[in-house]
This record gives structure tokens, C-alpha cells and sequence, in this order.
């Protein structure tokens, strides 16, 4: 198996560190601080060697352009082996979701093929390892209310993200 690099960076609304194993994303750790964030590419990845070059430098950057404002969507390999069928085609459908935008956990599983299973998607969600780039933040309940989110400060996180991205596509069309 190829060895797995990484890095990280700071954020308004946390730290991000990213794992990639040749050109293919592994996982994004999301976390509330670089410390957090280091433990967390310990526990998913604990012989990640720690680079300042290469594929993670392309993550990062793509993952800047987004919190700048000048990036909507990514184009990154997303490493998916460790995934589920239905995780993929969950991730597939979400990723159709435009910046600025919601969906329900029942919507995206019936876009998924899957109705019924909204729970299941929460599931998918709950354990993203991209999140950010799998924009799982996007998914709400079917109230719109905002629900939970696992990445750094939780909901408070979630609820920025969107307020961000709305703000991005507020000015775009202005």
C-alpha cells in the first residue's frame, strides 16, 4: 500500500487537516483546532508522513480558494474504497448540490435511489471523510433545520458554512 501524506491549515471556522495516498484525497479532519486536528489524522491515518509539497498542497489550496470565495466546487480524486455502495452514490448526488444550497436527508436519499432512507443517509453523512469537499453541511432535516454536524464546532460550524456560502452567492449575483 502506498504511504499516506499530510498537511493542514487554519481556517475561520477551524482546522483543517487533509490525508492523500497517491493524487487521491483519504480524508479531511475537520476540527475545531490544529490540535484536534493533528489527533485526528493520528487516529484515521497513524503513518501519515507530514509534507509541505505534493498532493495534500493541492487539497489545501482548492480548500483556500473555497474560504476566499473564488472556488465552488473541487476537483479532487476522492479516495472511496473504504466507502459502501450506497455512501458513494449518497456522496455522487450531494456533490450535485450547488453552492448556497440545501437538501433534506429524505431528498438526497431518494436522489440517492434509495427513498425511505433518511436515516441512513445521516448515517453517510455522520461519516464523511471529506467533509467540505463532499459538502455534508448542504444536508439539513426535512424542517430546514440545520440538524447535526460532526466537523469542529458542531452545528454552530454548519450553521456558519451555510451563512457563508449564501453570502458567496448573494454577491455573486449582485
Amino acid at each position: 500500500m502506498a504511504s499516506e501524506q499530510w498537511d493542514m491549515v487554519s481556517f475561520e471556522c477551524g482546522s483543517v487537516a487533509v490525508v492523500t495516498r497517491q493524487n487521491q484525497l483519504v480524508r479531511v479532519c475537520f476540527e475545531i483546532s490544529q490540535e484536534a486536528a493533528v489527533a485526528a489524522v493520528r487516529r484515521y491515518c497513524p503513518d501519515a508522513e507530514r509534507v509541505s509539497q505534493g498532493y495534500p498542497k493541492t487539497v489545501l489550496s482548492q480548500l483556500a480558494e473555497f474560504f476566499q470565495g473564488t472556488r465552488n466546487e473541487f476537483d479532487l480524486a476522492l479516495c472511496t474504497e473504504s466507502l459502501s455502495a450506497f455512501a458513494i452514490k449518497t456522496h455522487k448526488e450531494l456533490m450535485k448540490v450547488s453552492l448556497g444550497s440545501i437538501i433534506s436527508y429524505g431528498e438526497l436519499a431518494s436522489r440517492a435511489g434509495s427513498p425511505g432512507a433518511a436515516r441512513a443517509v445521516g448515517g453517510v453523512m455522520s461519516s464523511n471523510p471529506f467533509p467540505l469537499v463532499v459538502p455534508c453541511h448542504r444536508v439539513v432535516n426535512a424542517n430546514g433545520r440545520v440538524g447535526q454536524y460532526s466537523g469542529a464546532h458542531g452545528t454552530s460550524t454548519k450553521t456558519w458554512l451555510l451563512d457563508f456560502e449564501s453570502n458567496l452567492v448573494a454577491g455573486l449575483k449582485a
